[in-house]
């Protein structure tokens, strides 16, 4: 007869590993998959920006760049305004001016009989001299941008001094000038590429010194003051840290 032997349940008890089955690399009985070991997915964070970087973007989003001037107004001698400004000074003399957009004018005087204006003009002047026999009469004609392929047009304004002015307006052909402005007409239309690079250059460093100047605000402004003294008991008592 067999020795009898008393087995524990304790003994027939699954070993159960400590570490989870993700990390112990078993997978579960009855799956159906490999044993091999699972991919590491690599957390991917959503989390939204912070409120400064957001306001950061958002600035850089919305910065434009600042309309080159030679786009909004070129400086092509048919496609800007051109004013010429002719003053009687005198009975003998007349000084004659011509400008593009803002720029300094070139100024000439010449005797009046080198600079004889169209008939409109000239009959206008003449009867305002009537009137004021020793006022200033003057005469402003602005050639205008040319449209399409249309022909120029020319507004002309004659006044005496400041007085309400008697206005003209036409094709440029129907108010002939004389040579002598056309001649300043030319050499005007000559300087336009050398006044352009002006332009972008006063531009350039006008926005420089504006910049500039409000980066020094900013930093004046986010300085910390001194801490003054505070009371104490009636007495002035120094902050020393």
């Amino acid at each position: 007869m067999l020795p009898q032997t008393h087995v524990t349940t304790d003994a027939l008890a699954p070993v159960v590993s400590e570490k989870p089955m993700e990390e112990a690399g078993v997978q579960p009985a009855g799956s159906g998959e490999s044993s091999e070991q699972p991919v590491k997915v690599e957390e991917i964070r959503t989390e939204e920006a912070s409120v400064g970087e957001a306001q950061t973007k958002k600035h850089i989003a919305e910065k434009k760049e600042d309309p080159n001037p030679l786009l909004l107004d070129p400086y092509e001698f048919e496609q800007c305004t051109i004013t010429v400004v002719y003053t009687r000074v005198g009975d003998q003399q007349a000084s004659v001016s011509v400008h593009n957009h803002k720029d300094d004018p070139i100024v000439k005087s010449f005797p009046l009989v080198e600079v004889p204006l169209p008939e409109q003009i000239a009959y206008v002047i003449e009867q305002l001299l009537e009137i004021w026999p020793d006022g200033k009469v003057s005469a402003t004609m602005v050639l205008l941008p040319r449209e399409d392929e249309s022909e120029l047009k020319m507004v002309v304004s004659v006044r005496a001094g400041n007085d309400t002015p008697i206005v003209l307006a036409g094709l440029a052909s129907e108010f002939p000038l004389p040579t002598a402005i056309t001649a300043l007409l030319k050499e005007l239309e000559e300087l336009l590429p050398a006044r352009a690079m002006q332009k972008i250059e006063n531009d350039a460093k006008a926005r420089s010194k504006t910049n500039t100047r409000t980066t020094t605000v900013k930093a004046t402004s986010s300085t910390p003051s001194k801490p003054g003294p505070t009371e104490v008991d009636g007495k002035t008592q120094m902050t020393l840290f």
